[in-house]
């Protein structure tokens, strides 16, 4: 299988028509149901499992889980304008110290469910003007708009998604 591109490595062009917001809200809505399909019938343990050291599954659910409040600073600011987005934590330390492995895969997903509901239940009442507002994400350095934002965010759920999946088949593949 193809080695999976670092997110920090990826480039993004934001050049999508405001009418495919619709779409990006409704793939944003699904990560939790998309998570709890992937971990359904997997062992606890199997779940908090590291392997050479990468992210167990638990720790790639809870990351999205960790960056929700990063999440909802982000769309504040954006109906705030200003004109640099606030950064990530790119070392990760919230999910670093959260110690996941010991935390039940039933509160991860129902803590990453009651974020994305809240932050999608926003969105949605979000104008077509309002979708549009710009400002620069301070990794990429370039403008965005919140539409190219929640695209942003969905490419990330996706990213840890198959992160996750990668480490259920790496362990399978140890059994």
């Amino acid at each position: 299988m193809t080695e999976q591109m670092a997110w920090l490595s990826r480039e993004f062009s934001f050049d999508l028509p405001i009418r495919v917001f619709p779409s990006l809200l409704e793939r944003l809505r699904r990560t939790p149901v998309r998570a709890k399909e992937l971990v359904t019938d997997v062992p606890e343990g199997t779940l908090g499992t590291r392997i050479a050291g990468k992210w167990s599954v638990k720790e790639h659910l809870g990351h999205l889980v960790d960056l929700q409040r990063l999440d909802d600073q982000r769309l504040d600011e954006f109906l705030n304008p200003i004109e640099v987005l606030s950064p990530a934590d790119v070392q990760n330390r919230a999910t670093e110290g959260a110690n996941y492995g010991n935390v039940s895969m039933a509160d991860i997903l129902a803590r990453l469910a009651a974020g994305r509901h809240s932050l999608a239940n926003r969105l949605e009442r979000l104008t077509e003007e309002e979708i549009g507002i710009t400002a620069i994400h301070p990794r990429l350095r370039k403008p965005m708009r919140i539409l190219d934002w929640v695209y942003f965010v969905s490419e990330h759920d996706d990213h840890h998604l198959a992160l996750a999946r990668r480490a259920i088949t790496n362990i399978g593949a140890l059994g």
